[in-house]
């Protein structure tokens, strides 16, 4: 079944097309990668299907329900909750209270009762089950300004998991991380998957092809091919766009 789909869809901007003609479906319980050179149009596509952006032609659609004219509020209330390539946490809220806050989004309970969540046993126990399993067990009360680059994409990736999404969709979560940081981001990626659905804009291709089960390939704003990464990978129009050699 199709979770997220884009039918046909296209945006310009004055005349240029950064996505072109673009069909696209996300499958129930995968994980699926989006891949390109620079300037193929991931990020715009990614900033379509989770409405950041209006298509100028064409339909986006979740569970077969037609979503093109909503925004990004209301396609975070359905389950759809996205990350971004740059950091996009509080920096002056602790770590835990980064988390508090994601749950308090998730129970749709307003920002005025952080101050309280501790009085709520089940956010407290949900908001120290999350900060164990990022390991940040030692750094609940340390301002997120005060956490390594590193350590704050993690954190993001933990805030975005207390929301509970139905789909998860991370923009490039690999950038500017170390190798152990990679490590350990793509081992959680992939228990945050478990009962997930999972759409992830990414460069690092060792990442791709230990996490995606599904991979598109996209150039110059259009999808060149789709397959598994022993397909796509092998296959000559990839490797020429790649390396410059067109499509």
């Amino acid at each position: 079944m199709s979770v997220l789909e884009a039918r046909d869809v296209s945006i310009a901007f004055n005349g240029f097309y950064a996505v072109r003609n673009v069909d696209f479906a996300l499958h129930e319980g995968t994980i699926h990668a989006v891949i390109g050179p620079n300037g193929a149009g991931k990020t715009t596509l990614f900033n379509l299907l989770t409405k950041f952006l209006q298509p100028t032609g064409g339909s986006v659609y979740y569970r077969g329900q037609d979503i093109t004219g909503e925004g990004p509020a209301a396609i975070a209330r359905r389950g759809v909750v996205r990350s971004f390539q740059i950091s996009a946490v509080f920096q002056g809220l602790t770590v835990r209270e980064n988390i508090e806050l994601a749950l308090l989004r998730r129970s749709n309970l307003q920002w005025r009762l952080v101050g309280h969540a501790r009085r709520n046993t089940d956010l407290v126990r949900r908001a120290d089950e999350i900060l164990a399993q990022f390991g940040f067990d030692r750094e609940a009360d340390t301002a997120a300004a005060n956490l390594s680059y590193g350590r704050k994409r993690v954190l993001e990736l933990a805030t975005t998991i207390a929301m509970d999404p139905d789909v998860l969709l991370l923009d490039e979560p690999m950038a500017g991380l170390g190798r152990e940081d990679i490590d350990r981001v793509a081992e959680l990626i992939l228990e945050a998957a478990q009962g997930r659905t999972v759409l992830l804009v990414e460069h690092n291709m060792q990442v791709v092809s230990r996490l995606a089960e599904r991979i598109t390939v996209m150039v110059r704003g259009e999808v060149l091919t789709e397959g598994s990464y022993d397909e796509v990978s092998k296959r000559p129009e990839v490797i020429a766009a790649y390396t410059g050699g067109g499509h």
